[in-house]
């Protein structure tokens, strides 16, 4: 006999998620800000990686130093190109009923092009995921996408940097009542 449950919780609709964007993006290459060359978008789950930061010189005594300040040898935000999928919010009606939550799939990237036309790409991004489950709302067979978008790019001007967002999502069967007559 096989067993054809699956689990369905947010956690892992958030990894499903990241899973998705991960294969819908990857024939997609951005610039790399440190090496000016063409690179696959970095998929991340919930959040950025922490940056790096610098050590003191070790001839430097630090404790003796009132003005030592800790440098960042990385600033996450802009080590392009990105995405980060959060697990926005959700909501559970009541007992027996649909699990819901949103995601927002956010993306920045680098292009210094003097065009200043980053916001290009951020769109294609944001198209990808849009048309991804336009076309098929299911995600990991369990998952069914509510039809729901919106997105946004960033307000300001933030050259060579451009940063986006797509939120949308998803309803899930939750827990069922026990019933120990059936």
């Amino acid at each position: 006999m096989t067993d054809n449950t699956r689990a369905r919780t947010p956690l892992l609709a958030l990894k499903a998620m990241v899973k998705e964007v991960q294969g819908i993006t990857q024939d997609m290459r951005f610039c790399d800000p440190a090496g000016k060359r063409p690179v696959p978008l970095s998929v991340y789950e919930q959040a950025l990686p922490i940056p790096k930061r610098k050590a003191p010189p070790p001839e430097e005594d630090v404790f003796q130093t009132i003005d030592y300040q800790e440098e960042i040898e990385e600033d996450a935000v802009f080590k392009c190109p990105w995405c980060v999928v959060k697990l926005e919010n959700g909501s559970i009606p009541g007992i027996n009923e649909m699990q819901e939550v949103t995601f927002a799939v956010c993306f920045g990237i680098f292009n210094e092009s003097l065009d200043n036309n980053g916001h290009m790409e951020i769109m294609n991004l944001i198209q990808r995921v849009y048309e991804r489950f336009s076309v098929n709302p299911f995600l990991d067979g369990q998952y069914t996408c509510t039809g729901k978008f919106e997105w946004a790019v960033q307000d300001e001007d933030t050259y060579p940097y451009y940063f986006g967002a797509i939120l949308t999502g998803f309803k899930f069967q939750g827990f069922r009542r026990e019933n120990k007559y059936l």
